[in-house]
């Protein structure tokens, strides 16, 4: 990649297409910039559409960006146009998979699933870390198999979830004892968390 120095915002401005915001929100609010009509791209979480310059795309990217499987959803300003969601597209699809969504509040929902949805996998991967660990295995075999877990696990998913679930837990099997302890409240408390991720993103 090249890169060229500017003496000053304003230059920069005056050569650029479309600017990326990537900055603390605070730090925005204190920017007295004219971006003179150009396309921004906001990834700044917690500032709303409509506190961006009228031609404006707000991106609520997740860390899969870091190695190319980002989740990005945005959602677009009326005075972006048809081209500039043209390039959107092309751009946040160069690090993953993009989802126009249609107002800020869908941004803070897909904040809740998708933003914070990596942490909630963690959790997940954790607990049979831990789990691995009472067993007696070692940390090299249980980085070893836990990935693999959940990419095959995914890769083998024909989409119907319950289907899928059905196939593994064999009735009377170890799979079904093991759902058995889970139980629905499992299921409700990860929705719950969701539901407050999005209260939360609200506030912001």
């Amino acid at each position: 990649l090249g890169f060229r120095v500017v003496g000053s915002l304003d230059e920069l401005l005056e050569e650029a297409q479309v600017v990326l915001l990537a900055v603390k929100p605070q730090d925005f609010r204190n920017m007295k910039v004219d971006f003179g009509g150009k396309l921004v791209v906001s990834i700044m979480a917690g500032v709303p559409l409509a506190d961006l310059p009228g031609r404006a795309v707000r991106v609520m990217p997740n860390l899969g960006a870091k190695v190319g499987k980002s989740v990005s959803s945005w959602v677009a300003s009326d005075a972006v146009t048809d081209e500039d969601k043209d390039f959107v597209r092309e751009f946040l699809s160069d690090f993953g998979v993009e989802v126009e969504v249609r107002n800020d509040d869908e941004i803070d929902k897909m904040t809740a699933l998708t933003g914070s949805g990596p942490a909630y996998v963690y959790v997940f991967m954790r607990a049979l870390t831990e789990a691995g660990r009472e067993f007696g295995f070692g940390e090299d075999v249980l980085k070893k198999i836990l990935p693999v877990l959940i990419e095959g696990s995914l890769e083998a998913s024909s989409g119907d979830l319950e289907d899928m679930i059905a196939k593994v837990a064999s009735k009377g099997g170890t799979t079904e004892a093991a759902l058995n302890v889970l139980g629905a409240e499992w299921g409700d408390k990860l929705k719950e968390a969701v539901r407050v991720a999005y209260d939360r993103a609200k506030e912001l």
